[in-house]
């Protein structure tokens, strides 16, 4: 049976995480039981201070979140937070054409409407008394 290079990576990872945190707790309970000698305190609490502190990459890694994973996932969206704000200024701009294109088919079918009213009913009619300029009720 042949193990895919991924799994097998984040098995090794998992065994490591448990490894150190089994290591970890182990110091702790000997460090409970047993007293450290003056002269070595010092290193001995900066050795432990830094086991300690890698301590949230190990239960990270063993509840399942890679931080490489993690990083690249924040990345990942922030880059569609970038695309997601993209299209709401393409979307505002859309609106703002689609409005000045209302606006303007507006105000031309006003104009040729108020154009073709003018231009029928202010045909000089022919009276039928033969003047253009007559008072009297024409055809």
């Amino acid at each position: 049976m042949k193990i895919i290079n991924g799994v097998a990576k984040e098995i090794r990872h998992y065994i490591g995480a448990i490894a150190i945190f089994i290591f970890v707790i182990g110091i702790l309970i000997f460090l409970a039981f047993n007293e450290i000698p003056s002269m070595n305190k010092d290193v001995v609490v900066s050795i432990i201070g830094m086991i300690v502190g890698s301590l949230s990459v190990v239960i990270m890694t063993v509840i399942g979140r890679n931080p490489d994973e993690v990083n690249e996932l924040q990345k990942r969206n922030e880059g569609l937070s970038a695309k997601v704000e993209n299209l709401i200024m393409q979307k505002d701009d859309l609106e703002k054409m689609l409005i000045t294109i209302q606006t303007n088919i507006i105000d031309q079918l006003t104009l040729l409407g108020a154009n073709a009213f003018d231009t029928i009913y202010s045909k000089k009619k022919e009276c039928s008394c033969g003047e253009n300029d007559c008072k009297c009720k024409g055809k």
